[in-house]
């Protein structure tokens, strides 16, 4: 029988681009979590595997409903089959989501930096990202990281180590 900590649990990432799930595998490999299974959603996954999170970066992704966590763009919460899932919510936009990005510029070294704001948490990023579009991707890695249980701090440390093209 597997140990229930070393069991494999799925993200699944609704993402055209695959831009989030790329930086969301760089944070969890920088935090050192191999024991999840990043994959686009809807994609078939082993059977042992646990679905653990589900991230809505894209309105077309069909919703499952076997997922501990829903992580998902405030911008589509509103959306009845979203809304209805509950989700934990990220925008660059929105101070009403879960978490937000903040005073996002362009810093002289060619930096993204950003103040990502949390319940009741706040933290600095400077995102060594190609441009200023990578910081949603980074974002809505972040707040699926943290819906896995991922520390806020540790998360931060991983954003201002890692590397992001887009």
């Amino acid at each position: 029988m597997a140990n229930f900590h070393s069991a494999k649990k799925l993200i699944a990432v609704s993402d055209k681009k695959g831009h989030t799930i790329s930086v969301l595998n760089k944070i969890l490999f920088f935090c050192g979590r191999e024991n999840y299974l990043l994959a686009p959603a809807g994609q078939n996954v082993p059977e042992d595997v646990q679905p653990a999170v589900l991230l809505l970066c894209d309105p077309e992704c069909p919703a499952a409903e076997d997922f501990a966590v829903y992580v998902a763009d405030y911008a589509f919460s509103a959306m009845p089959e979203v809304a209805a899932l509950r989700p934990l919510t990220y925008s660059t936009v929105s101070d009403s989501a879960d978490f937000t990005a903040r005073n996002i510029r362009k810093t002289t070294d060619g930096f993204a930096a950003f103040e990502m704001i949390g319940v009741g948490v706040i933290g600095r990023v400077r995102l060594a990202a190609d441009s200023m579009d990578a910081v949603n991707s980074a974002l809505a890695a972040a707040a699926a990281a943290i819906a896995c249980g991922i520390p806020f701090a540790e998360v931060l440390d991983a954003l201002n180590n890692i590397q992001i093209r887009d």
